[in-house]
Order: structure tokens, then sequence, then C-alpha cells
């Protein structure tokens, strides 16, 4: 590094000025080295040195040149530079340094310039002070100081890191501990800096969002992937069927539907509920709402809380409710809103002779089917042939949440209408019903399960029904 020592001052002034004292700039001597600060080397004061008035006068109005000493003192000047010392001296051509120069004594503030390294490397960079002309006439003098580019904090956020990397192996060792994932991985707690910690694979998905299958008349549903298969033939049958959600539905038919069949009763069982039946029964006959054959909710505006906290589910009746099918606007309201576990939520629309429900649901992990289809996001397999070949026509025996299966019925309209269905159709559906009618065969259980192979998904048999009654 280099610079000027102790208070540098301008002999005879700038700009021509002769003789006398010289009036410079004292203060504190540059000294940089390695990139740092401008050392002050104690209180500087002007200088006493004398300019020449012969031979000094060529400096007067000379251009300033940059003072780059190196080597630990002051150097060479070049001309046209005024550098304030403690003797007289002149240069050829212009002012040289005054005897030594300011470097130690009382005349330059009794102190030295002082030239230090700085940064992790040591003496990385060099700054240099210069001096040039600013404002309109060129007149004044403007101390610049070049720009110096440090790494404070690129050490600050070094040091951090090995703190925090002494602390841990300190705290830890290098001692391992073992976390549970899905199965059992050992982590070292030794830090090691630029290296991140270990990640657990994502083991979890966003669940599915629920949708809603719905039933109304004689009964026409919309499954929950938008599938429109009808069941008019009477008989049990599966509604949601699952490893731990069982939902059933009896479907029989009316003197209002010529026989085609609608919901009679609904069943909920299963794993979910530890077990317990919840069965819900249209408006006639005493029609009830139980729990294991308990009577619950029997008049509108009570409700039921399951008590054990294992199997959280309640049930609320009263007359509030978004109707599925607008034509039973006329009668009064019975609705039954029953929360269940895993996200399964039913209203029971109670009407004297039948009922239409909604479920809302999301998709069970294990898959499932029945009435509501299987929800894969696939309408096109959602057909009432496609289900009955998934799961059969009817429920066994051994899974029925009923206490007994309902009388056979088979009416004039549902035989002759039968008698319509395209030969092979009908052959073909008699074959697929003997094999997929669980549980005991009759003649009327048969013909109930070919009716709805042939006509399942025509939403309007009822019209065609109605046609045959009006001949009989």
């Amino acid at each position: 590094g280099g610079g000027m020592a102790g208070g540098g001052g301008f002999a005879g002034g700038v700009g021509g000025v002769h003789g006398g004292a010289g009036t410079g700039y004292g203060g504190a001597g540059m000294s940089v080295a390695g990139g740092g600060p401008a050392v002050m080397a104690g209180n500087a004061r002007l200088g006493n040195g004398a300019a020449s008035p012969g031979g000094c006068g060529t400096c007067a109005g000379g251009v300033n040149t940059l003072v780059s000493t190196v080597g630990g003192g002051i150097g060479t000047v070049p001309a046209g530079t005024y550098i304030a010392g403690d003797g007289d001296g002149c240069g050829a051509g212009g002012c040289s340094v005054g005897g030594a120069g300011c470097s130690v004594g009382e005349e330059c503030g009794g102190g030295t310039g002082m030239m230090t390294f700085v940064g992790i490397g040591g003496g990385d960079w060099k700054t240099e002070t210069t001096y040039k002309y600013v404002g309109a006439g060129q007149g004044d003098i403007l101390f610049v100081t070049q720009k110096r580019k440090t790494y404070y904090g690129l050490a600050a956020c070094l040091a951090v890191l090995l703190l925090l990397a002494a602390a841990v192996a300190l705290c830890q060792g290098t001692t391992s501990t073992t976390v549970k994932h899905e199965k059992p991985v050992a982590i070292s707690t030794t830090a090691v800096i630029g290296v991140p910690p270990p990640q657990s694979d994502p083991t979890t998905t966003t669940p599915a969002p629920p949708k809603m299958c719905m039933f109304w008349g004689d009964p026409h549903v919309v499954t929950f992937d938008g599938g429109r298969p009808s069941f008019y033939g009477d008989g049990e049958f599966w509604i949601v069927k699952n490893a731990q959600v069982s939902i059933q539905g009896v479907y029989r038919g009316t003197q209002y539907t010529y026989g085609l069949a609608a919901t009679q009763k609904v069943a909920i069982g299963g794993a979910f509920i530890g077990n317990h039946i919840i069965q819900v029964d249209p408006m006639e006959n005493d029609g009830k709402i139980t729990i294991d054959g308990r009577e619950i909710c029997k008049n509108l505006g009570t409700n039921y809380e399951n008590e054990n906290p294992n199997f959280p589910f309640t049930i609320v009746h009263n007359d509030v409710g978004v109707l599925p099918d607008k034509a039973a606007s006329q009668f009064k309201r019975h609705m039954v809103h029953i929360s269940l576990p895993m996200g399964i939520k039913m209203t029971v629309f109670r009407w004297t002779n039948y009922m239409d429900l909604t479920i809302e649901m999301p998709p069970l992990a294990d898959g499932q089917d029945g009435s509501c289809g299987n929800f894969n996001g696939d309408a096109a397999d959602d057909s009432t042939p496609a289900i009955f070949e998934r799961i059969g026509a009817r429920i066994a025996d051994g899974d029925m949440l009923f206490d007994n299966r309902s009388p056979d019925a088979w009416t004039y309209e549902e035989a002759e209408m039968l008698k319509t269905c395209d030969p092979e159709t009908r052959a073909g559906a008699e074959d697929k019903c003997k094999q997929e009618l669980q549980g005991p065969q009759t003649t009327i259980m048969l013909h109930e399960c070919m009716f709805d192979l042939c006509f399942g998904m025509n939403e309007h048999a009822l019209r065609i029904a109605r046609t045959f009654a009006t001949k009989a």
C-alpha cells in the first residue's frame, strides 16, 4: 500500500499563487492496503513548508495527478502534484517533495500513516485515492475514494454455519436417531455443512372430492359418476357395497307405478358404524326410524347422537331439505339427515309409501359398487346390466341388513311389457339372471330381474307400463 503520510498540504496554493507558507489541506494521511479503509494518522496539522518563488512558480495551475505511492513511504511525486513537507524544495518543472515530507513530527500531527492488511486472504484488493477537478471552472478539488468490494455478508454466513455445526456436534456427537416412517429409517444427526437434511417420501395424496348419488321415483338413479340406471323389479338391492360400508334398499312396486318399483326402505350398517343397523321406513303403516330395532326420532325436530365416540354418527329428523323430485313438493316433508363416519352424508325424504334419497361421499379407498355405481369416474359402466354382472342382481341371504325379504309381486302391466322385450335380449337376460340372482330363485324373481335387464336403461318405462294399464 502507499499513500500520503501525515497531513498533505499544497505549497504555494493552487493556480499559480507563489511564495509564502503552504496552505494546503491538512488532516489524516491516507494509508490503504488490502482493501481496507484509510487509517487516520493522528491529529495532523498544516506543514511548515515554504515555497520557493522562483523554482516552484511553474507548478501553479498544473494538472494534479494521482498520488499512488507504494512500498511503505512517500516516493517520487510526478510534476504538477503539490505535497506540503516540513522543509523547502523544488523540483524541475514543478514542486517535488520538500525535505522528508510529512512523515513523523510535530508539524504533521504526531502520527504516521499506517498500512493494514484486511480480509480473509489478507491483501486481496488495492484501493487508490484520486483527486479530480470539479465545478464549472476546474478550480476546487474533490476527494474521491474508489469503491471497495467486501465479503462481510459471506463471512458472517459461514461463521453462523460453523457455529451451528459445532453446537450440534457438542450436543449430540455422532449418535443416530431412528425416525418412524412407513419403514424405519436410521437418520444420522451429525451436521454436514452444505448437505440438505434427508426428506421423507410423501405418502399422502389429496383426497378425492365427495360426489352425490340421487334416487327419486320408481326408482331413477344418478350415480356418483353420472350414470343413469333404473331398477324396476322388486327385491333387496345394494346401494353402496364395501368391506366397511353397507347401504341397502328395498325396491317395491306401488299401485301408482303399475308394479314398477320405488324405494321402500333403506338400511345402513357395517364396521364403520360399529355394526349397528340404521333403518328408515316410509310414513305409511307406522313407518319408523330405528337403530338396531329401537325407534328413535319419532317426531319432527328431534335428533339422535351415537354415544360411542369411536363410531360417531348423528340423525336429525326435520322438514328441511332440497327435494330431488320437485313433483313431491306438494306433500308434507319428513327429512332424515344422517351424518356418518368416513365423510358420508345421507338425506332420506320420507313420503307416504316410498322414499327419495341422496348420498354424498368421497370414493372409498378399497372400492365400492351398487345401485350408485362403482365411483371410478366412468359413467358408462354404471348401467343396470353392468352393475348386476359385478355384484349380482340381488343381495345374498348372508349379507342382508333387513330382517326378511319382501314378498314377491308381479303385475299384469309388467308381464305385458316384458313380452315387448327383444327376443334375443330377453333370452340373454334370462341366462344372466339365473347366474346373477343371489338367494332363492322363484319364477317371479327371475322375471323381475329380466325386466331390469330389458328396461333398466329406459328412464320412461312408467309411460309404457301405463299404456298396458289402459288395456287391462
